[in-house]
């Protein structure tokens, strides 16, 4: 079963990208980041970190949020915590 906090749990992948998903009980839906990126952000899933963004839906906006190794962040937070040493 799935666990929301466990990033390697979730079963679901979009499309080819084989990038895991999970759909939350508010129907928000996340996706795990992508490693192959430039961003800082897939770096730091790269160093090993469980990444993913929180969206309205499928195909719709992104909220602000992230799940980083298993706990939900602002994006503001998640920079002052991980990106800014």
């Amino acid at each position: 079963m799935p666990d929301f906090r466990d990033i390697k749990s979730w079963t679901e992948v979009l499309g080819h990208s084989g990038l895991r998903t999970y759909t939350d009980k508010h129907h928000h839906f996340w996706l795990e980041q992508n490693t192959a990126k430039k961003s800082k952000w897939a770096k730091l899933a790269r160093e090993g970190h469980e990444i993913a963004w929180e969206f309205d839906n499928p195909g719709g906006a992104y909220t602000g949020r992230l799940l980083i190794d298993g706990e939900v962040y602002s994006t503001a937070e998640a920079t002052k915590k991980f990106l800014r040493r």
